[in-house]
């Protein structure tokens, strides 16, 4: 689908060109006539932007003086401190779309820096992996802009639902299922690591799928492992922010923060170094490499 003449120089900014930043541009730069640049401060080089397929601007002030609609697709932790670096640079014709995995406490926060420069601020919630679906990845919004962002979103085949007109809403339908899926990883991850060092990794996970449903929990074992080992530091910092959602919800957050703290403890593993930057989707091998990161620590 082309973009329509009514927007011909419409361009978008990524915040954050990491995993989702590069999935977004990727599709949207192979299906669409749009500009598209991105500011992120690990890529600061010349060689990184001369090899990057979009253009890659080295300040947050190039990337509001070039983009009017801003999609911050950061690490949860860095969220509010990547969007108070752009603040300053922002006027009112500014779109900013907060795409990242943070409570609603933190994005109304967040939304509050933008409303005293008279920025209209967009609370986004991807709801789920950025592959294969890249742009399309079905997104959950809310917000008071949605005559403004829809018909780009429109325009550009985003998947989406509105959620409604108060930011936090579509970001916390995003933290309370991470309580499930997160959970889910990291209790897989812990039960599989122990019980393949016995052998019994593959009755058990048989045993479990039938209890719970699920035809296939060794192919599920293998996706959420391998998950965890690559984005184990992202995973946490988000789970944090799912234990903060609970706790502006008035709950116990036990185990959304355990869940983080599991996350974490893999995440300083390093796996990907076990397996030369290229983690299978391997049980075994997965829970190998743990076991022996654990010993060797």
């Amino acid at each position: 689908m082309p973009v329509p003449t009514a927007l011909p120089n419409y361009k978008i900014g990524l915040l954050g060109y990491g995993e989702a930043g590069r999935a977004i541009a990727a599709s949207l730069a192979d299906g669409f006539e749009v500009g598209l640049c991105a500011y992120d401060h690990a890529y600061l080089s010349a060689e990184d932007r001369r090899s990057a397929p979009i253009e890659l601007v080295d300040c947050p002030e190039a990337l509001a003086r070039q983009a009017e609609v801003i999609i911050s697709v950061v690490t949860a932790d860095q969220s509010y401190d990547a969007a108070r670096s752009l603040l300053p640079y922002l006027s009112s014709h500014h779109l900013f779309c907060d795409a990242n995995s943070v409570s609603p406490g933190t994005k109304k926060n967040t939304a509050g820096l933008f409303s005293a420069r008279h920025v209209e601020y967009i609370d986004m919630a991807i709801m789920a992996p950025i592959y294969p679906a890249q742009h399309r990845t079905k997104l959950l919004l809310s917000g008071p802009s949605r005559d403004r962002l829809a018909p780009m979103l429109e325009a550009l085949d985003f998947q989406y639902d509105w959620q409604g007109e108060t930011v936090g809403d579509a970001c916390e339908v995003k933290m309370l299922r991470s309580i499930l899926i997160k959970g889910v990883e990291s209790l897989v991850t812990e039960c599989v690591t122990a019980a393949q060092m016995r052998g019994l990794d593959s009755d058990i996970l048989a045993s479990a799928g039938k209890t719970l449903g699920i035809e296939d929990m060794a192919g599920l074992a293998d996706y959420v492992m391998e998950r965890v080992a690559v984005h184990g530091a992202r995973r946490s910092a988000e789970m944090f922010e799912v234990a903060k959602t609970l706790s502006e919800l008035g709950m116990p957050n036990d185990m959304a923060t355990a869940t983080a703290h599991s996350q974490a403890r893999i995440a300083t593993l390093e796996l990907s170094r076990h397996f030369e930057n290229k983690v299978p989707q391997d049980r075994a091998k997965l829970a190998t490499a743990i076991r022996t990161a654990l010993a060797d620590k």
